[in-house]
């Protein structure tokens, strides 16, 4: 970029600086805006990525090369953006993996054979739903091949799942390569922007309570409920249960008020002294009845002071176990050694050592390691090793927990960087190879299985909301999707979810692709 006749001079690797936080600033500033309480968020820096990598592509690519000789050039902007989208994965995943940690395995053994079931179901459909769209645009493609790859291609793309397109490209005929990649990146588009919208309209369509919503998510004590449903439980409502009797004893006593006058009645024929009697006795009555409800007000005032009492005593008993508790482990973590102050060291293990596991090969067919091979990848291998990390806090006497507040800063940088570096890379051939009808391939691929998943976990599985939706986001392996979930929930327990049905959905998903590219002819 030349300025001012070279007074101001950005190319290089200074040009791919500038290039990605300019489209950090201004998609951040169209992610904030908001129309009936839905807006895209960090998603917008992914649009804002995709249309500089659609418009200004050739432009970064001939910027940001490297001469080998007088004769040879090579572009670096394509590894550049990779390492950008690398490093956001592993700050992203990371810091949901030590942020889920100490609850991810308690929420596992609650409800582990509900996220099994749910990451497979949404594998499922989504597959099926690949395998329909491919059935019915395969009579009018010209090359079935060439229609295959791009089909499994919208189908990793819809599911946003960077394994699944690796996996399906290596399967693939090496000169239908190209297809997939295309195919990957149309559907990308609406993969995670669908997801993410999702997650923020369904809580509104529900009308759910998300006080109540993260206290069912963390177990404090509210009682199960299916879908959005509630049973009664005294916590959950301003009323006490001796309340809610009083009330009852107090509209049963209005009811005997009502009886009583209706019973006494005037009779004309009746001499004077009965006259009077009768016109007394409704006066009577009615005092008496006066009496009875003042006293039952009295008494369930009383009543409810009494347990008004019992509560607030009991609410700072429990407050002062808890300080007490909290107390105890503040000096326990205190007393452990720390490698650095905010745990970074420790967050650099965790992500060498989730390197190393995620590059860890699993031979699929007889070639062994020559032929088709699974792996967790970086994302499951470094997802896994934090979540361990996170849930056990020391080893010893040393401290393994890192501060919440850079945690945080990781996760949100890093799904920034992962946003930048997929959008601008898969810009680059969005408009040359874009069809209206793949894009709607890959919304079915991604709303399909969305909305059937979310039924499915509600009605059947009968898991809570935020369950439910952390589950989808790992079930469709969405990362900008959990991102904006924990944002709309504001807590991090729903990573737990995510962290739970993201392998399963994992390795199903890289196995559908594979076996898809393989069978379907």
């Amino acid at each position: 970029m030349n300025i001012f006749s070279g007074v101001i001079l950005v190319q290089g690797i200074s040009f791919v600086m500038f290039s990605s936080f300019s489209c950090i600033f201004i998609g951040l500033l169209i992610g904030r805006i908001t129309i009936k309480g839905v807006s895209l968020g960090s998603a917008g820096v992914f649009i804002i990525a995709l249309v500089y990598g659609a418009l200004f592509s050739d432009h970064l690519s001939s910027t940001v090369s490297q001469k080998v000789n007088d004769e040879i050039t090579v572009d670096i902007s394509t590894n550049a953006l990779k390492i950008v989208e690398n490093l956001g994965l592993i700050f992203f995943i990371g810091s949901v993996g030590f942020i889920s940690g100490p609850t991810f395995f308690s929420n596992l053994k609650k409800n582990f054979k509900s996220y099994i079931i749910s990451g497979l179901f949404v594998t499922l459909i989504s597959t099926l739903t690949c395998v329909c769209c491919f059935y019915i645009g395969k009579k009018s493609a010209k090359d079935p091949e060439e229609f295959n790859a791009m089909i499994v291609g919208i189908f990793s793309g819809a599911l946003t799942s960077t394994p699944a397109f690796s996996a399906a490209k290596a399967t693939a005929n090496t000169k239908y390569e190209s297809a997939v990649t295309v195919g990957h990146g149309i559907a990308y588009l609406f993969g995670v922007i669908g997801v993410v919208l999702f997650v923020q309209i369904i809580p509104k369509i529900v009308g759910a309570n998300m006080d109540i919503e993260r206290a069912l998510i963390g177990g404090e004590g509210y009682e199960k409920r299916i879908g959005t449903e509630r049973t009664e439980h005294p916590d959950l409502h301003n009323k006490t249960t001796e309340q809610k009797k009083g009330e009852k004893n107090k509209n049963k006593n209005v009811d005997i008020k009502h009886e009583e006058e209706k019973r006494i009645e005037f009779d004309p024929k009746r001499i004077t002294t009965e006259h009077i009697e009768s016109t007394q006795r409704p006066q009577m009555q009615k005092d008496s009845v006066n009496v009875n409800m003042n006293e039952n007000e009295n008494e369930n005032e009383n009543k409810k002071n009494e347990t008004d009492e019992k509560g607030s005593e009991q609410e700072e008993e429990n407050k002062n176990e808890e300080d007490n508790n909290n107390k105890e482990e503040e000096n326990k973590e205190n007393n452990l050694f720390k490698l650095d102050k905010y745990g970074l060291c420790i967050f650099g293990f965790g992500a060498i050592f989730g390197i190393f596991i995620g590059a860890i090969r699993i031979p699929l067919s007889e070639k062994l390691l020559d032929g088709t091979t699974f792996s967790l990848t970086t994302t499951g291998g470094v997802l896994i090793t934090t979540l361990i990390l996170g849930h056990y806090g020391k080893i010893c006497c040393l401290s393994l927990k890192i501060d919440k507040n850079v945690l945080e800063i990781f996760r949100e940088l890093g799904l920034l960087l992962f946003l930048l570096g997929t959008g601008i890379a898969g810009g680059a051939k969005f408009i040359d190879y874009f069809r209206a009808v793949y894009f709607l391939y890959g919304i079915a691929m991604t709303l399909v299985p969305l909305i059937l998943g979310f039924i499915f976990c509600k009605y059947v599985l009968r898991l809570c909301l935020l369950n439910n939706l952390g589950s989808l986001t790992g079930g469709m392996t969405s990362t900008p999707a959990l991102g904006t979930l924990i944002a709309v929930a504001q807590t991090d327990q729903v990573g737990g979810a995510y962290a739970a049905t993201y392998p399963i959905a994992l390795i199903s998903v890289v196995l559908a692709s594979q076996f898809m590219v393989l069978l379907m002819k």
